[in-house]
């Protein structure tokens, strides 16, 4: 197994921090001065005057004040981006039952602006921490330090057998607690790396695909054909409004995808119907709820504060909506949410295990076969690149590892042998 070197961040992450500090401190009149009476500004410029090797060996204590600040500022001007008038605002409600070390990174995260989903994963890392080294609130992490973190670290690889994935996981989320809520330094981490080793993507064959979206029927049948036709992940699919379809041009938009990233990508002939039929099961509905006055959409705060009746609106409502009302776990509000994500998988398994196909099939791979279909085709990959949203080729590349059983180049020996035999 292989040591993985973990750092805070790198020096050019420390340098932009800084810099949006300097402006921003600048633009607010300027800058407090540290108990030392040097100013921030002052120390800025020293850390990039000094020669960069000086700058490694001094220690950064001195500098924690201008990340205390720093953080501060980020998270008053992500509040204001998001449309929120106080920070208090942006954090919205807190279960009062849960743990105060929980509460507390919980009220951190939302400061910081980070998603629901990403709060939920941080949280989870968190409380697989404290079960493994038994803390159980917030003054028991006095007692914890970089070597604790490394332990668990390297329990997940060993011991848990964990993807590096999940181990990196868990190593960003107690950065961000150390970072956000204990306010110090976690320090280096050299822990036991996960590694599973580089995998290819599951793709089902043309005649597969077809088995199993015939085994699929209604909604799930229509998110199973998105996901095949336009290369969509399942959360982009479960995200669409009905503002997202446009029939004149045959074109969906998908926004806020991975990454915050928007793209759009061509409508499916065979999707045009069926999307037709199901628009207008929405939209009644939408007629139910609005006479029931119980009609609400979850829409991000900046654009609900700019359009207060646009969650009444037929065109932000969710496309695949779910049966029930839920209330938003931040604000307490009553909406009707897109489906739930465990949903589609689950009949999504009842298909494939009903075709009797034993690969491993998962919602990610139509996204698969979406983009290996393409490139068998002839597609250019630059262009499955911008159809996928990737922001580099080489995460699109990993489709060409997958080879075209028509075009396959060499042939067996054993195929050889038989053939001379006359077999």
């Amino acid at each position: 197994m292989r040591t993985l070197r973990y750092t805070e961040r790198t020096h050019s992450e420390m340098e932009f921090r800084l810099v949006f500090l300097l402006v921003a401190g600048n633009r607010r009149g300027g800058f407090r001065r540290l108990p030392s009476g040097d100013t921030y500004e002052g120390k800025i410029v020293e850390m990039f005057t000094k020669p960069a090797s000086k700058e490694q060996e001094r220690s950064t204590d001195d500098l924690q004040p201008l990340r205390t600040k720093m953080l501060d500022i980020i998270q008053i001007e992500r509040a204001r981006d998001g449309g929120y008038d106080t920070i208090e605002e942006a954090v919205g409600k807190i279960n009062p039952n849960e743990p105060d070390v929980i509460q507390a990174f919980r009220r951190a995260l939302r400061k910081d602006g980070l998603k629901l989903p990403t709060e939920r994963a941080y949280v989870g890392k968190l409380k697989t921490f404290m079960y493994d080294r038994g803390l159980t609130c917030l003054a028991d992490f006095d007692r914890i330090s970089a070597t604790d973190v490394e332990a668990h670290l390297t329990d997940l690889a060993v011991d848990g057998n964990v993807a590096a994935t999940t181990q990196n996981g868990a190593f960003y989320a107690l950065l961000k607690f150390f970072e956000l809520v204990l306010k110090r330094e976690m320090g280096r981490i050299e822990a036991i790396r996960a590694n599973k080793g580089k995998q290819i993507p599951t793709v089902l064959s043309p005649p597969e695909v077809e088995a199993v979206l015939d085994g699929l029927t209604g909604v799930h049948l229509v998110i199973a054909q998105l996901l095949y036709g336009c290369g969509m992940r399942i959360s982009e699919a479960l995200r669409l409004r009905l503002k997202d379809i446009d029939f004149a041009n045959r074109l969906i938009e998908i926004h806020q995808s991975k990454g915050g990233k928007s793209r759009i990508v061509p409508m499916p002939e065979e999707l045009v119907e069926p999307l037709h039929r199901w628009v207008n099961s929405r939209s009644a509905l939408h007629e139910h709820d609005l006479a029931a006055g119980r009609a609400s959409v979850w829409l991000p705060h900046a654009l609900s504060k700019k359009y207060p009746s646009a969650h009444r609106e037929l065109r932000w409502q969710y496309l695949f909506a779910s049966s029930r009302l839920a209330r938003d776990p931040r604000t307490g509000n009553l909406h009707r949410h897109h489906l739930h994500s465990e949903t589609f998988p689950r009949h999504l398994r009842r298909a494939v295990e009903a075709t009797g196909i034993l690969k491993h099939v998962t919602s990610h791979t139509f996204r698969h076969c979406f983009a290996t279909h393409l490139l068998h085709n002839g597609t250019d990959i630059r262009k499955i690149q911008k159809l996928l949203g990737h922001s580099d080729v080489k995460t699109t590349e990993i489709y060409t590892h997958v080879p075209d059983p028509k075009r396959l180049e060499v042939v067996s020996p054993l195929d050889r042998l038989a053939t001379a035999c006359g077999k």
